[in-house]
């Protein structure tokens, strides 16, 4: 009986050991299976699907991996049986093959060259020339510093600095240094030379004759310069004029406008501009640098109610010429500008020289001072070699103004003194004779032509209205008006016909005219 039980119990340990060594078997078969080798040239995608497997997720998210990665797997009999090895189902597997992902382009292939192009003549219109377009010219980049003041003088930088502070701002501007800036310059269309001021004729010439309490010093000393930000601003300078201004003329209007600090003052000399004398030169300066004003309100005490308005004083400033008179009489400098003769002979107007008044007792001692080293400097170049090129162009300069300022014709001599350059295209008349302008019809002997405002001929005038006077007129144009005087009639001799110099169109008036002027 003992014998028996043992046997049974040995029996189920024998049981108990085979189980286990199949277990051991099988366990062991399983991880030699899933530790086998993978292929050389498995791809990294396979490998990701291995990984994803081992996680033990499901066929359905394997399989939605797949689709959405848009790659082609080509898998080889090693690549099956390595991805079945690792326990990736049939389904898994079977979507690898089916899925065809995005194919790779094939290769460009190289273009065949194309014949080269058949060369056919073209026609190239030519090509217009730019329509000119006025531009403001700039005259920083002639800034020649001013000379210092001469010894005694009692002037000088200093003394401006405290008289301008009060009425206005002292500002650095380059090239031009320290500048002044008057308090008024804020205002929209100021412009010096224009405002609180008018012209006086003295033995001096033309005398800019100021109401502002700073103007014995910024109208007759330095120069102006208009800045884009600033507006007008005055350079400081240490010789005086009785005005620092380039003059133009037309039939009707008279110009000025302030000189730019380009221009440069020498004494005995007189202006320079860039090396050449400042006799017939523009300095630069462009229409809106100008005032420009009918010679029937030149005498006006307030010029801003008849300024010529943008539009029409750039058809004035085409239509002027360049007058800038002056020059050295018992060591003063005199600025002769559009003439004495001419104006009155224009504005109707009996000029009288009136005295110079100036308030400031520093600039009436530095004025003497100026005018002996004048004098001392107009001897010394007198006493040249006539050989000598500043005596030979001061002899120049002085023969050019005895005869009238009239600049020569551009490749032919210049008109003879009192004769108009005649424009281009235009006819000149001869004497007595009369040339209508275009659109303009020549009255019969006899005939008076009213002007604008006159009534008609052969009708009553209309209250208010002015009844013509004598003589023969033009017709009135945008930029003044032509008159000839009435045949037997005499105008003052002035230098030029009809009171003109350069190559412009004249304009008298018949002296038996008795329209009042100023």
């Amino acid at each position: 009986m003992k014998t028996y039980e043992q046997m049974k119990y040995q029996g189920k340990i024998a049981v108990a050991a085979a189980c286990l060594a199949v277990g051991w078997l099988c366990w062991t078969g399983g991880s030699a299976a899933r530790a086998q080798t993978p292929p050389a040239n498995l791809s990294p995608s396979l490998q990701e699907v291995v990984k994803l497997t081992q996680a033990q997720m499901g066929d359905d998210v394997i399989t939605a991996y797949i689709k959405n990665s848009g790659q082609s797997y080509n898998l080889s009999a090693d690549d099956i049986l390595y991805l079945h090895s690792q326990g990736v189902s049939q389904a898994v597997i079977s979507t690898l093959l089916q899925s065809k992902g995005v194919a790779s382009a094939p290769p460009p292939s190289s273009p065949t060259s194309p014949p080269p192009p058949v060369s056919v003549p073209v026609y190239t219109p030519p090509t217009p020339a730019p329509t000119p377009v006025y531009t403001q010219p700039t005259t920083a980049e002639v800034y020649v510093p001013p000379a210092p003041p001469p010894p005694g003088a009692g002037i000088g930088f200093d003394y401006f600095h405290a008289q301008l502070a009060p009425f206005g701002g002292w500002v650095d501007l380059p090239p031009y240094g320290p500048v002044w800036r008057p308090i008024e310059a804020m205002q929209p269309g100021w412009r010096p030379y224009f405002n609180s001021g008018h012209w006086e004729y003295t033995d001096s010439g033309w005398f800019w004759q100021s109401d502002y309490p700073y103007g014995d010093i910024v109208f007759h000393y330095g120069r102006w310069v208009r800045d884009p930000r600033l507006g007008w601003c005055w350079v400081p300078g240490y010789d005086w004029a009785p005005a620092w201004v380039a003059w133009r003329q037309s039939d009707v209007y008279a110009g000025w406008a302030p000189l730019p600090p380009g221009a440069y003052f020498e004494a005995g000399v007189g202006l320079r501009f860039r090396g050449a004398f400042g006799v017939d030169l523009d300095f630069g300066l462009g229409y809106d640098d100008f005032v420009f004003v009918g010679y029937d309100h030149f005498w006006d005490r307030d010029y801003r109610p008849f300024l010529a308005p943008p539009a029409l004083a750039l058809g004035v400033f085409r239509a002027s010429l360049v007058i800038n008179s002056y020059n050295f009489v018992d060591g003063r400098f005199v600025v002769e500008g559009l003439g004495r003769d001419r104006i009155a002979l224009l504005t109707h107007h009996d000029i009288r020289p009136v005295a110079i008044t100036i308030r400031d007792a520093r600039i009436m001692q530095a004025r003497e001072i100026q005018r002996t080293v004048i004098i001392n400097r107009v001897q010394e170049i007198q006493k040249l070699p006539a050989s000598n090129p500043l005596r030979k162009a001061v002899e120049e300069r002085d023969a050019f103004q005895r005869s009238g300022g009239v600049a020569p014709r551009p490749g032919g001599a210049g008109p003879r003194p009192g004769e108009i350059a005649p424009r281009p295209g235009e006819v000149t008349p001869r004497p007595g004779e009369v040339t209508p302008r275009p659109g303009e019809v020549t009255p019969r002997p006899g005939e008076v032509t009213p002007r604008p405002g006159d009534a008609a001929p052969g009708r009553s005038a209309a209250p208010g209205t002015r009844t013509p006077d004598t003589g023969t007129r033009g017709a009135a144009s945008p930029y003044g008006t032509s008159t000839t005087p009435a045949p037997g009639t005499r105008t003052p001799d002035t230098g030029t016909r009809g009171g003109t110099s350069g190559a412009g169109t004249g304009s008298t008036k018949d002296p038996k005219d008795t329209t009042p002027g100023r």
